[in-house]
């Protein structure tokens, strides 16, 4: 059988392009990547700090016992590395008055803050500044640079509709200056991914209005794809189309009475359209339904890992300094405002176990699903959860409660339970570009060199 072109895609009308997994049909003859070298990334973002001794596992450095909050992760136990101790100095180091800037902003960067000409304004909050260097995410996406049609996937949920400043709205810089901002629409990133030009979301909205699926458009293409590969293949097919067309299930209801004029079932709880609420006490809009945008975030992510369409990801599930309000995880108050008061440590355990379900599910979903070297995607990748601040009370940003879950193909050994002793947190973003095969000296700003002993 002839071996099929690894950019494989399907194609339809209207420049409807559909990605593949990898196909056994994709095989061709090559050594295996070298073990040691991580193939994916993927950013995961919580914020307001956690509750330290409700986060933190008890145990030794490989038998641990992992901690109420982060007991939903216990199925991937042997997938975590869980680090305590780390220190974020270079924002004790950087300009700026308000501590989830100072975090947001050198967390993923390790680079001081710049303040722009307009300088300080409410509660100390940078008006119009920036990062003085690029993030660890957006530096591993370059040095991958060419290698899948995107360089990165970067999404949001209701991380840009707020009335909250600026630095709290983004983690992932170019460069100097330069800020990536999160899609927050599932629908723009599914059109993005799943057609051959950035332009043709309007079709897929055509699609919709007939009561079509992206699957329906290519599926002459994909009927004799299907004849010509083996019965592993067609089973993998199946479950891809499974995965797109529950997707595409999920934006029907998000983009109901939005672009389908009503053709679609309405979903009045899951939406895209604006409605009143409160951000930080203060009156705002609120953008759709939170649990729901997540959990499509997630499906786009892992579809297009196993396509692979990019190689680096990240989900900021809100803004540093969220004003969130978590009522399916039964929590009446804002995240942010909870934050500050010691009596809601309960609400807030509820509300960072509710986001290891989340990180959970998505964990499910990239070990359930094998890349051309016959690993899981989880295996192969790195995924890596940071937060703004360690304590949200005391807006403290030593002793970070990070982790990380997945093998990076070997880079990384995982199943433990480290703590360091105030190192700067600099030195893991070094480590993170070292594990993907690029031998750097450190990360960020000069002032914190160094690289991460012990993870790998």
């Amino acid at each position: 059988m002839k071996v099929m072109d690894r950019r494989t895609v399907l194609r339809g009308a209207g420049g409807i392009a559909v990605a593949l997994p990898f196909l056994s049909a994709m095989t061709v003859p090559r050594r295996a990547r070298a073990a040691g070298v991580a193939k994916r990334l993927v950013t995961w973002f919580g914020s307001n700090g956690t509750i330290q001794n409700a986060w933190q596992p008890t145990g030794t450095e490989t038998a641990f016992v992992l901690s109420e909050i982060l007991s939903p992760l216990e199925a991937h136990h042997d997938k975590l590395t869980i680090l305590r101790g780390l220190n974020n100095e270079i924002s004790y180091k950087s300009p700026g008055g308000n501590p989830h800037d100072l975090g947001m902003g050198t967390m993923i960067t390790g680079a001081q803050l710049r303040v722009g000409p307009s300088g300080l304004g409410r509660a100390g909050h940078i008006i119009d500044g920036t990062v003085a260097g690029g993030s660890v995410d957006q530096d591993i996406a370059k040095r991958l640079s060419g290698k899948t049609k995107f360089s990165h996937l970067t999404l949001g949920v209701q991380s840009t509709s707020t009335i909250l400043e600026p630095m709290v709205l983004r983690m992932s810089y170019r460069g100097p200056n330069d800020p990536v901002t999160p899609e927050d629409d599932p629908g723009k990133a599914f059109a993005a991914l799943f057609s051959s030009t950035m332009t043709s979301q309007a079709d897929l909205i055509k699609l919709r209005k007939r009561r079509m699926t992206v699957l329906d458009a290519v599926l002459e293409d994909y009927t004799r794809l299907e004849s010509r590969v083996p019965a592993e293949d067609k089973s993998k097919l199946d479950r891809h189309a499974t995965s797109i067309r529950e997707l595409e299930k999920q934006l029907d209801m998000l983009d109901a009475g939005k672009n389908c004029h009503g053709a679609m079932p309405v979903a009045p709880t899951v939406t895209l359209t604006p409605r009143d609420c409160l951000q930080d006490g203060r009156p705002a809009k609120c953008v759709g339904d939170f649990p729901t945008i997540g959990k499509a975030q997630m499906d786009i992510i892992v579809l297009a890992l196993a396509c692979d369409l990019t190689r680096v990801a990240s989900l900021q599930w809100s803004t540093a300094e969220s004003t969130v309000v978590h009522q399916w995880a039964g929590v009446t108050r804002e995240h942010h405002l909870m934050s500050h008061d010691v009596g809601s440590a309960p609400d807030l355990i509820k509300v960072n176990k509710w986001y290891a379900q989340q990180l959970a599910y998505l964990l499910d979903k990239l070990q359930s699903i094998t890349d051309e070297e016959g690993i899981t995607l989880l295996d192969g990748s790195v995924v890596f959860c940071p937060n703004e601040l360690s304590v949200g009370e005391t807006h403290n940003r030593k002793d970070l409660c990070f982790m990380l879950a997945g093998k990076g193909n070997g880079a990384l050994r995982a199943g433990r339970s480290l703590r360091f002793n105030g190192t700067p947190h600099n030195q893991l973003l070094a480590a993170l570009v070292n594990m993907f095969g690029f031998s750097i000296p450190g990360f960020g700003d000069a002032m914190f060199p160094g690289v991460l002993p012990g993870l790998g």
